[in-house]
């Protein structure tokens, strides 16, 4: 049987709605990080023919320029979509139980309101914009060798 190769492709789109309050850290190097959860909804049809929602709720990480741009950008209920990769990685927990999590590092991050948080944290009234990383570090470099087809 001939070998297949299976181009290296990991992306996920996704979009919902900020389901906690962003708070912005740094690493000991002095990188920002931001984690968040984001709440997908989906309709599901009941046992009824009755369509329902439901709520897939999946962890995002964002570093660097985009840490600083949802932490001033968003809150909790914020809409937002998403592009990055997925993550699986392994921990073990404050009571020494292993656990494991799939998250999204975000690679660009798409505002669907522009309300940004005043001084105490809360969202402006007024629409002024939302400040976005620069162009050159917030999106992929993609060229034609990384296109999978």
């Amino acid at each position: 049987m001939a070998d297949l190769r299976l181009p290296r492709l990991n992306k996920v789109i996704i979009s919902g709605r900020v389901t906690n309050d962003i708070e912005l850290r740094y690493t000991a190097k002095g990188t920002p990080v931001v984690r968040f959860t984001l709440a997908v909804d989906r309709s599901v049809k009941d046992a009824t023919g009755q369509y329902q929602n439901q709520a897939s709720f999946i962890e995002v990480v964002a570093w660097s320029k985009w840490a600083e741009s949802v932490n001033n950008s968003a809150h909790k209920g914020s809409p937002l979509i998403v592009e990055g990769r997925l993550e699986a990685r392994s921990f073990v927990d404050s009571n020494n139980v292993n656990r494991k999590v799939v998250e999204i590092i975000a690679e660009y991050i798409q505002f669907l309101e522009s309300r940004p948080r005043d001084e105490g944290g809360h969202p402006e009234e007024h629409d002024t914009g939302v400040p976005m990383p620069d162009e050159e570090t917030s999106q992929p470099q993609v060229t034609n060798d990384d296109v999978p087809f």
